[in-house]
């Protein structure tokens, strides 16, 4: 259970952002059928990505779907993802890593960016670890940024 505040708090009633919450209450139940779509939203709870109160509402969205909305694709079908998040795809993060998306566009947060701070503070990390800059790993995260 994470121990920081979720990154999306609150569903609030803006066209946008409730839109998007539609579509990805479809997508959940598209890839995961129903009551995979439910345990996806504990599991994301549970990661800290949403609040219970975010959880809930997804439910009743989820909940609410026709059947023509529900399952129509496998989970286990390679997801292709577009950057920063493309180098998840076609793995069995792939569905997760879209609901991901979702997450931050619904709490105006920028992918990209959350991407480019998790990797420094990996850097952080690593450097910590070891007194000094880890090369291997400074070249990897250097290669996924493209620089």
């Amino acid at each position: 259970m994470s121990t920081s505040s979720p990154h999306l708090e609150r569903l609030d009633a803006s066209p946008d952002r409730m839109a998007t919450a539609l579509r990805w209450a479809r997508y959940l139940g598209e890839t995961f059928g129903t009551s995979g779509a439910l345990n996806a939203l504990r599991y994301y709870e549970r990661l800290g990505w949403i609040s219970p109160h975010v959880r809930d509402r997804m439910t009743a969205y989820v909940r609410g779907l026709s059947l023509d909305e529900t399952h129509t694709k496998k989970y286990d079908e390679p997801v292709t993802l577009e950057p920063p998040l493309d180098s998840l795809s076609g793995t069995a993060f792939g569905a997760h890593a879209r609901s991901l998306r979702f997450v931050t566009e619904i709490a105006g947060e920028d992918i990209g960016e959350q991407v480019v701070l998790a990797r420094l503070a990996d850097r952080r990390v690593d450097r910590g670890a070891d007194g000094g800059t880890d090369r291997s790993t400074t070249a990897r995260i250097d290669a996924a940024d493209g620089t």
